[in-house]
């Protein structure tokens, strides 16, 4: 009779031969993907020694190459940019808008913001800020919004889409809604770019659609507690019902039939704390403003893993609304950061995009200031075991900056005023960022409208300075 195999022995054979394989694993190097960066195999990752953040100490000194290797390519190519002449008075250690509206510093971009602001006793003085995930919910606008609305004025959360991803964190204003057809520029299918607001989205109602915007008086109550205006954007080309109840009280019927196309429909009030939109058909509704009659307004315009290139498709009729109905003072521009790659170098085809975005609302809105933020920070971990900006981050600045000379613009650097090379990981260490050091959370909003907040004040200094003021 023929002796049985001992398959017991063949198996812990093969087991050790599979468990070799994967410990040599782990000492290869990351494998890059589609500029994603794999994960390292690691089957002993919970028995091996960890630093205070819980990292790996091996995998750290296997990276080490790999962090020097970044370091050589972190400032990649610098586009050349005009050559600013003017000299301004700016403190130590604040990092100053660069104004590329003129290099002599004679026309400024910044100029038609800051003498808006002169104004802002006797007049609305707006602020469009459009930027990704980095800003959604309200965070770092919620903070501007304030500082300005108590130094110039003004009131309210301004803008405020039907419906987001965000309504139900923001907490400068409280949303609810029913009975809506939505539509975001986010969607797979049925998106309709020709219908889309500022807010890249519309919504159409149901037979009964309802929605309810209620101030609060938890954060910033001093300028968000209430408002003595509100405002309804629509578009009634196809039959639309709509009817506006203030305060639970005072409800009024909105004339939809004279006028055809993108209307405002805007009414006054004392202490309005509560504004509620009843509608119906199948035309479209964009959402509700909630104003002061004079001083700041920001409107907040975030759409998540946007790039900002989207905004070239806001349909004319559109622009052609705001500027009638809603002009600008000042559009920030805050996006970037989900182009960034780890090694991607050259940004060109991005910036040229995006500056037929600039150029797109320039004609629409020629007396508003446009700003661009360079994009904020996303680091990791390097060589040394220090947290330093992911390379592709800091040629993306550098071609963002092209991109404003060459649209002759303003532009901030966001990530060095925040303080340079990893900058976001300080962020994270002191609860201002998230676990991803890419995202703020609204502490980290807070600090960053503090150091524009300031910059502004710096610039509308000069400005005052210039003119004799």
């Amino acid at each position: 009779m023929a002796s049985k195999k001992n398959y017991l022995r063949r198996s812990f054979h093969i087991t050790l031969v599979v468990v070799f394989l994967l410990l040599l694993l782990f000492f290869l190097p990351r494998i890059t993907l589609f500029d994603k960066t794999m994960r390292r195999v690691d089957v002993i990752g919970d028995i091996l020694e960890k630093d205070s953040m819980g990292n790996v100490l091996a995998e750290l000194y296997i990276d080490s190459l790999q962090g020097f290797v970044d370091s050589m390519l972190i400032e990649g190519p610098v586009p050349e940019v005009v050559k600013l002449d003017y000299k301004d008075s700016i403190p130590p250690g604040m990092v100053a808008i660069e104004d590329y509206g003129d290099s002599t510093g004679v026309h400024r971009e910044m100029d038609k913001f800051y003498r808006a602001l002169d104004e802002a006793d006797r007049r609305q003085v707006r602020i469009a800020v459009f930027g990704d995930s980095y800003i959604e919910g309200d965070i770092l606008t919620s903070s501007l919004r304030h500082l300005l609305q108590s130094k110039y004025g003004g009131r309210g959360p301004g803008w405020v889409e039907v419906s987001c991803v965000s309504e139900g964190f923001r907490n400068t204003i409280k949303n609810s809604n029913s009975g809506w057809e939505k539509h975001h520029s986010t969607d797979k299918h049925g998106f309709n770019t020709g219908c889309q607001s500022l807010a890249s989205s519309y919504f159409i109602p149901g037979s009964n659609a309802t929605f309810t915007l209620t101030c609060q008086n938890q954060n910033y109550p001093e300028t968000l507690s209430y408002v003595d205006e509100v405002g309804v954007w629509y578009d009634n080309t196809n039959p639309l019902t709509l009817s506006l109840t203030l305060n639970d009280v005072n409800s009024q019927t909105i004339n939809t039939h004279d006028l055809s196309g993108i209307q405002k429909f805007i009414t006054h009030g004392d202490s309005i704390t509560k504004a509620s939109l009843h509608a119906s058909g199948s035309g479209i509704v964009y959402g509700m403003t909630l104003d002061s009659k004079t001083g700041i307004i920001v409107d907040n315009y975030s759409v998540r893993g946007s790039p900002g290139v989207n905004l070239e498709k806001i349909p004319s009729h559109f622009l052609n609304a705001i500027s009638k109905y809603r002009p600008y003072d000042l559009i920030i521009y805050e996006f970037g950061l989900n182009v960034a790659s780890e090694r991607r170098k050259d940004y060109s085809s991005y910036t040229d995009k995006f500056i037929n975005v600039i150029q797109h609302m320039q004609s629409y809105l020629p007396d508003c200031s446009f700003l661009v933020f360079g994009a904020s920070d996303r680091a990791k971990r390097g060589g040394d075991g220090n947290y330093h900006t992911m390379a592709g981050v800091v040629s993306l600045i550098n071609y963002q900056r092209k991109m404003a000379s060459d649209s002759k613009v303003a532009f901030w650097n966001m990530r060095d005023a925040l303080g340079g090379d990893g900058a976001i990981a300080s962020l994270q260490k002191q609860g201002m960022a998230a676990k991803d050091f890419t995202h703020l959370n609204f502490k980290g909003g807070e600090h960053i409208a503090k150091l524009f907040f300031d910059v502004l004040e710096n610039g509308k200094m000069n400005y005052d300075k210039r003119h004799g003021k």
